[in-house]
């Protein structure tokens, strides 16, 4: 199936992790820590799940959505684990 429904739902169903994951990511590596950035990256997480909602229309297919944004999720969230398995 090639229409655009499944490829806004590939971006709603995995724009929303993938969104939470990029924003922690980012306040991750601020220089006074989480703490003082939490408050921009729950601010920033909504727009940027809409931004990923947004382009998922423009992949070629839905198989491709769905693939690309799987993916990204499993990056961003093995980067943000990658610390943890490395203390282990």
């Amino acid at each position: 199936m090639n229409g655009m429904g499944t490829k806004w739902l590939a971006g709603t169903v995995l724009g929303l992790p993938l969104s939470i994951a990029l924003c922690t990511l980012a306040i991750l590596w601020l220089p006074h820590g989480w703490e003082t950035g939490v408050i921009g990256a729950l601010l920033a997480c909504l727009p940027l799940w809409a931004v990923i909602i947004s382009l998922s229309v423009l992949f070629p297919t839905s198989a491709r959505a769905w693939t690309v944004l799987a993916a990204a999720n499993v990056l961003s969230f093995g980067v943000l684990w990658l610390p943890r398995l490395m203390v282990a």
